[in-house]
C-alpha cells in the first residue's frame, strides 16, 4: 500500500512539475462570476443567501518547479444577505473590492487549490452603516487549462466585525452577541493572456 501511495505521489508531482515548467512568465487575465453570499451573526431577522456578480483581474505568477505559485486579484464583489423579517425581506446589498493574495499549488498539472487572506474595501450598500475595511481568509480549488482557461470555485470566511453603527456595536457589546460577518462563496471562470 505504501509503494502505491508513493508511486502517486511521484506521477502527480511530475506532473505538476512538468505543466509549471512550460510557464516562462507572470501572466495577466480576468474574471467573472456569481457571489453567493450571507451575513452572519444578524440580529432581529433571518438571514438567507443573496446572490450578485464577482469580477475583475487577476495576475499569477509564474509557478515553481514544484508548481506553487501566487496569485493577486482586484474584484469587485456583490455581497449581503436578504434578511427575513416581521415586516417582510429586506435585501442588504454590500459592495466591495476585495484584494485576496493566494498560495496556489498545482496538482497533477492542471488542478490547484488555494488559501490565502483577503483585503476586502467597503464601496457602498443599499442599507446601513458599514467600516470601510474587512479581513477575510480565502480558500478553494479550481482548474487551469494550458490554453489559459480558469474555473474557480472559493469560500471567502470574513474575520471581521463589519457592523459601524455606534448604537447596534453598543447593544451587541452588551449582551455579549458578537459581530457581523460576511460569508461568500464564488463560483467564477476566467481566462489567463499570454503563452505558457
Amino acid at each position: 500500500m505504501k509503494k502505491i501511495i508513493l508511486a502517486v505521489a511521484l506521477l502527480l508531482g511530475a506532473a505538476s512539475t512538468s505543466q509549471a515548467q512550460t510557464d516562462t512568465a507572470p501572466r495577466l487575465g480576468l474574471k467573472a462570476g456569481a457571489s453567493v453570499a450571507i451575513l452572519s451573526g444578524t440580529i432581529n431577522a433571518d438571514p438567507a443567501f443573496r446572490t450578485d456578480f464577482v469580477a475583475g483581474p487577476m495576475l499569477r505568477l509564474k509557478p515553481s518547479r514544484q508548481g506553487f505559485t501566487v496569485q493577486l486579484e482586484a474584484l469587485i464583489s456583490g455581497q449581503g444577505a436578504n434578511l427575513e423579517t416581521s415586516t417582510g425581506t429586506k435585501a442588504v446589498k454590500l459592495y466591495y473590492l476585495n484584494v485576496p493574495l493566494l498560495l496556489r499549488q498545482y496538482i497533477g498539472g492542471r488542478f490547484y487549490v488555494n488559501v490565502g487572506p483577503q483585503l476586502g474595501v467597503f464601496l457602498g450598500s443599499s442599507t446601513g452603516a458599514y467600516k470601510s475595511v474587512d479581513g477575510a481568509l480565502v480558500g478553494g480549488f479550481g482548474l487551469e487549462t494550458p490554453g489559459g482557461l480558469v474555473v474557480d470555485l472559493r469560500a471567502n470566511y470574513g474575520l471581521s466585525d463589519i457592523n459601524n453603527d455606534p448604537a447596534e456595536r453598543a447593544f451587541r457589546e452588551y449582551f455579549n452577541l458578537g459581530g457581523l460577518q460576511n460569508r461568500v462563496i464564488q463560483a467564477s471562470v476566467g481566462y489567463l493572456f499570454g503563452k505558457k
